[in-house]
């Protein structure tokens, strides 16, 4: 025995609708990367003399469709603040006139604070 049935599925206005709901996520997701990008900026985990780490931290959108953000602490070519912002974000060994002293200077994390609070930020908008 074999029953087969058929249907039909209107989807007008479905576009719409989705376009609308994709602009609200977005909207959100750049919210939530700015709080993320303001937090490692104005963070106290870290002493910046020069300025240089504080202004290498940079927010780009990763595609136009995607509402994907991406916030990285890379500066000019040849101005070493990716390695600083790494060093101070992990930790390092101490080096003492070339030579590394066998110590380790202690994480100061301030990417991955911010990150947590923009996640939490995002957790309450999305709920």
């Amino acid at each position: 025995m074999r029953i087969s049935a058929k249907a039909t599925v209107d989807l007008s206005g479905f576009d719409e609708t989705f376009d609308v709901i994709r602009k609200v996520i977005n909207n959100n997701c750049e919210e939530v990367a700015t709080l993320v990008l303001n937090e490692a900026k104005t963070t106290a985990a870290f002493i910046d003399r020069s300025g240089t780490l504080r202004r290498s931290i940079k927010m780009y959108k990763a595609s136009a469709a995607s509402g994907v953000y991406i916030i990285e602490a890379r500066g000019k070519k040849g101005d070493g603040s990716w390695y600083q912002a790494a060093s101070i974000e992990y930790g390092h060994t101490k080096i003492l006139w070339g030579h590394p002293t066998g110590e380790r200077v202690s994480a100061r994390p301030f990417m991955r604070p911010a990150a947590e609070k923009g996640i939490r930020r995002a957790v309450e908008i999305f709920k």
